[in-house]
Formats: C-alpha cells, sequence, structure tokens
C-alpha cells in the first residue's frame, strides 16, 4: 500500500472508491463557504477572501501523508476522514470530519496524515498556511479564531481516544453512536443517520467490521437501539448507550476485543 493513501482495499473493492489523483473541482471567492449540512456555522468567516472552494470525489486525497504543508482546510458540506497507515500496511481512521470542522495543522513542514473525501462532493475551503500564519502575527482577533479551531480538533481526538479506549467492542460501538449523533445535530438527538460505512468504522475504532456489524445486532437485541437499514439508527435507550449497561437486556454476552 502507498505510505501516502490510507484508502481501505476492502472499501475500495465493496464501494468503487474514486481514484485519488482525480483534480478536484475548483471554485474560487468566498462566497460559498456556507454549511450546506450541519447547523454548525462556518468557524473562520474573516478568512472568506483567502478561501479556495474545492468539490471532491468519493475517495479522493485532499491532503496527503508526507508532502508539503501548505494549506489548512475547512469542510463546508459532506465528509472527510484523516487517516494514517500503520508500519503493518493497515488502516486507522483518527479523525472524521464534518462540515464546519478544520483540519491540516501539522507542527512539521510536510502532513503526517492523509485526508479523504468520504462523500461524492465534499466540499470543502483551502486556505494558504504562510499568509494565515503571517496575518496572524498581527491580528489577535484571527489568532484567538485560529487557536479556537485548533483546540476543537484537539477535543475531536481526545474524544477518539476515549471511545477507542472503551473495554468492550459494544461500549466502543454504543458511544460511536451518541458522538455522531451530537456532532451531527449539534447537541443530544435520538435519531442520527451515520456518515461513514461499516468499514470506516471499523477502522475508526480499531476493530474488524464483522465486530461492528455484530455488535450494532447485538444493541439492537437488547432494545438499546433501533436500525433502519444500514446507517439509519435511533437511540432507544441512551442511558445504557451513555454508561455502557447492556448487560440488563437480553441477547448473547458481550463481545471482548
Amino acid at each position: 500500500m502507498n505510505a501516502r493513501t490510507c484508502s481501505s482495499p476492502r472499501a475500495i473493492e465493496k464501494h468503487g472508491t474514486a481514484q485519488t489523483k482525480a483534480r478536484p473541482n475548483i471554485i474560487n471567492g468566498g462566497n460559498h463557504l456556507r454549511p450546506v449540512s450541519s447547523n454548525r456555522p462556518q468557524p473562520v468567516r474573516s478568512l472568506d477572501a483567502l478561501a479556495t472552494v474545492a468539490s471532491w470525489h468519493r475517495g479522493q486525497e485532499i491532503c496527503s501523508q508526507g508532502r508539503p504543508a501548505l494549506h489548512w482546510y475547512g469542510v463546508i458540506s459532506g465528509v472527510a476522514r484523516r487517516c494514517a497507515v500503520r508500519s503493518d500496511g493497515r488502516r486507522q481512521i483518527i479523525d472524521l470530519l464534518l462540515p464546519g470542522d478544520f483540519f491540516g495543522f501539522t507542527a512539521g513542514d510536510e502532513y503526517d496524515f492523509t485526508v479523504e473525501a468520504v462523500v461524492e462532493g465534499t466540499r470543502t475551503s483551502t486556505y494558504p498556511r504562510q499568509r494565515l500564519e503571517t496575518l496572524a502575527d498581527t491580528n489577535p482577533r484571527l489568532a484567538r479564531e485560529l487557536r479556537q479551531v485548533a483546540f476543537e480538533a484537539l477535543s475531536r481526538l481526545e474524544t477518539q481516544l476515549l471511545i477507542v479506549g472503551r473495554i468492550t467492542a459494544l461500549e466502543k460501538v454504543g458511544s460511536f453512536i451518541l458522538e455522531m449523533a451530537t456532532r451531527l445535530s449539534g447537541g443530544p438527538a435520538d435519531k442520527v443517520v451515520l456518515p461513514i460505512s461499516r468499514y470506516d468504522i471499523a477502522d475508526y475504532l480499531a476493530v474488524s467490521v464483522e465486530t461492528v456489524s455484530r455488535s450494532l445486532t447485538d444493541l439492537q437485541e437488547r432494545g438499546v437501539i433501533a436500525l433502519s437499514g444500514t446507517r439509519t439508527v435511533r437511540i432507544v435507550d441512551r442511558g445504557a448507550l451513555e454508561d455502557g449497561e447492556t448487560d440488563g437486556h437480553p441477547a448473547q454476552t458481550q463481545h471482548k476485543l
């Protein structure tokens, strides 16, 4: 596997992921910087004039591991995944990027991760990193805004660490459902359409796709959630998901990792 590419071979085979070398559809100007599918506002509106907007195919790389970190990005619509390739060639998704999320921050001169579009037509705003760093040196308000979006990126990573750190697969999947319900609705919600496939969920939670499918089925049989199709989830017992206490519901034993 190419060290700069984190597309899962199994996902490509099953879903026909687009080639990552395809050119994005570029739109210039800031008038397009309005989130389409999120209730959250675009966090750094003062930079609209500096942004270039691009539309990406599903599976297309937005920025690539090992390449010069020349830009920062914001998701306008759609979904993207930030991922890295382990030494054994396996993919690990380390962040899910939804409308309103910024990414591309790195301490070095090269990206230490790859970001790919998950949804066809995902749109991002692109900002020149050096120009923004120079402006932030003389503009305290801009510096505060950039720090805030950087802190939000750190907060997402901390949340993922807590989810992956749960003991059982049921707890991991349950915590993931709650996190997606909160992020996609801007607060607690009882229904969520999962923005990624079960293959991606597996690589986000560091478990197998079979474990994800079994856990979703178990949670439904326990009366904790209700499934409609492969991605729509209705939360029936929020307390059980939040506490990880599903043993009281009739079903099989929890899956240990």
